[in-house]
C-alpha cells in the first residue's frame, strides 16, 4: 500500500545500478539518497536541545536541500527550523495547478510552500499560520497528528481527539519532555504494524519524562541522563509502569486536577480516558483485533485467508450498523451506548453566519467558569485541590478527605484521581 506514496527515484532509493541520466526538473535531479519516502515517520524534530541531546536524538538520516539550508541560516532561522524546512524541500512538488505557479505572489502567499509541506506525509506536520485575512480570524501555528486510524464511531473517534488534546496540553502545562532517539521512534512504528500490537509488542518510551536540566522544586527526584528510554507494553505506556512512570492517562487525570474540570465535561472525558485505557491494557478489542475475530468466526471463513463475498458484505453491514449506533459492540466499548445516528431533524436548525454579541459574551462567560484565572497555556501546576474546593470562584466538587477520590455531583461514580504521583 505504501507504494503509490512513494515516489523517489531509483537513484534516490539508494538503488546499486539505478542507471538513467540526472533529471534537471528535480530536486538534486533526482539522484540525492533519501532513506524514505515522503509518506512516513518524522526525520528530525523541532526542539531547544542542546547541542549533545540533540545529536542523541538525531540518529537516524535526515537529508536536507543544502542550499536552502544555507539560505535560512542565513537569514537567522533558528537550526532546528532550518533543518526541518530544509528537510521537507528535498522533495519535488506533485501538484502544480493552471494560473497558479508564476502568478502566485510568495510575499503574500503561502500556496507554495503549502505544495511542499501538505505532500510530505510524515508521522506530525508543523503547520505555520496562513497569511492573515481581513474575513477570518488568525489561525496561529499548529502541529498536526497524523498517525491515527479512523474509529467505527463518532464516540471513539472523539475519545481519541480528546485525550490527544489532552496530552498536548499535559506537556505544555506541566512542562514534560517525551522525546526518544528519532531511531527508536522508527522501530516503534515499525513494531506497531504487527498484528495485535496493542497487547504483543513492547515500545519505547521514556522512564522519566521530566525535562533534561533544571526542574524547579524537583530536587529530590531522579532526573533523566542521556537516553531514558526503555521498552514499554502499551498498558505501561499508558497506565503506569512501576513508581517512576505513572502513565499518560493518569497524567491526563492530573492535567484535569490542576484546572479544576468541571463535573459535566469530567464525565464524558473520563469515558474516553477509559476508553483508552481498557485497550491499552486489553479489556477492550481495538477495531483491528475485532474484524479479525468477525472474520475467523464467520461461518463461511474456511481458514484460507481468503474473504469471501459474503464474508465482506457481513462485516461491513456490521460495522456500519456498529457506526450507526443500531447494534450494541460491548467488546469494543465495554459498557459505553452509542446514541443512535438518525437522519430525522437534521435540517430543522438554520445556520446563520451573523454575529450575536450576546451569544458570544455568554459562551465567554461559560469559559470563564470552567478554569481558575491563574490557569493559562504555560501555568504551572500550583493549585492543589484543597485551595480549588474552598475556592467560590471555581466549580465545586465533592472530595473525601480520607482519600484522592472524587465524587462527580452528577453521578454516583466515583474514579481514583492519583495526583502525588512522581512526573
Amino acid at each position: 500500500m505504501l507504494l503509490p506514496q512513494d515516489d523517489r527515484t531509483p537513484a534516490e532509493r539508494g538503488a546499486p545500478d539505478p542507471g538513467g541520466e540526472a533529471d534537471p526538473a528535480m530536486v538534486a535531479g533526482g539522484r540525492r539518497p533519501l532513506s524514505k519516502s515522503r509518506y512516513d515517520s518524522v526525520s528530525c524534530y523541532i526542539s531547544d536541545y542542546p547541542e549533545d541531546l540533540d545529536e542523541m536524538c538525531h540518529d537516524i538520516p535526515c537529508e536536507v536541500d543544502e542550499e536552502l539550508h544555507g539560505q535560512l541560516a542565513a537569514e537567522g532561522i533558528s537550526a532546528p527550523i532550518a533543518r526541518h524546512v530544509a528537510h521537507l524541500f528535498t522533495r519535488d512538488p506533485l501538484v502544480a495547478f493552471e494560473g497558479a505557479v508564476a502568478e502566485v505572489d510568495d510575499e503574500s502567499s503561502t500556496e507554495h510552500f503549502e505544495s511542499i509541506n501538505s505532500t510530505n506525509w510524515q508521522s506530525m506536520r508543523w503547520k505555520p499560520p496562513p497569511p492573515p485575512s481581513d474575513s477570518s480570524p488568525h489561525i496561529g501555528w499548529r502541529t498536526e497528528f497524523r498517525p491515527m486510524e479512523v474509529q467505527l464511531t463518532d464516540f471513539e473517534n472523539a475519545a481519541f481527539t480528546a485525550v490527544t488534546v489532552l496530552l498536548s496540553r499535559v506537556l505544555l502545562v506541566f512542562n514534560l519532555d517525551v522525546l526518544i532517539p528519532l531511531s527508536k521512534v522508527d522501530e516503534n512504528m515499525k513494531r506497531a504494524h504487527q498484528m495485535g500490537a496493542v497487547r504483543t509488542q513492547k515500545f519505547w518510551f521514556r522512564k522519566h519524562v521530566l525535562p533534561y536540566g533544571d526542574c524547579g522544586g524537583c530536587e529530590s527526584i531522579e532526573r533523566p541522563q542521556g537516553d531514558d528510554s526503555e521498552e514499554m507494553t502499551m498498558d505501561e505506556i499508558m497506565n503506569g509502569k512501576g513508581d517512576y512512570f505513572p502513565g499518560l492517562i493518569q497524567l491526563c487525570y492530573a492535567y484535569l486536577e490542576h484546572i479544576a474540570c468541571d463535573a459535566t465535561s469530567f464525565a464524558r472525558i473520563h469515558q474516553y480516558l477509559s476508553l483508552v485505557r481498557r485497550r491499552a491494557c486489553g479489556e477492550l478489542l481495538t477495531p483491528a483485533a475485532w474484524m479479525r475475530q468477525f472474520v475467523l468466526k464467520h461461518a463461511e471463513y474456511k481458514k484460507d485467508s481468503v474473504i469471501s463475498p459474503g464474508i465482506a458484505v457481513d462485516l461491513m453491514t456490521t460495522c456500519d450498523e456498529i457506526g450507526r449506533g443500531v447494534r450494541p459492540c460491548p467488546e469494543l466499548h465495554g459498557d459505553v451506548a452509542i446514541d443512535p445516528v438518525i437522519k430525522e431533524g437534521l435540517y430543522l436548525t438554520k445556520l446563520t453566519s451573523e454575529s450575536s454579541a450576546a451569544a458570544r459574551c455568554n459562551l465567554l462567560r461559560k469559559l470563564r467558569a470552567r478554569a481558575c484565572m491563574e490557569d493559562g497555556p504555560f501555568s504551572p501546576p500550583s493549585a492543589p485541590l484543597v485551595r480549588r474546593v474552598s475556592d467560590p470562584r471555581l466549580p465545586s466538587r465533592q472530595v473525601s478527605p480520607a482519600s484522592d477520590r472524587q465524587v462527580s455531583p452528577a453521578s454516583d461514580q466515583q474514579v481514583e484521581m492519583r495526583t502525588n504521583v512522581p512526573l
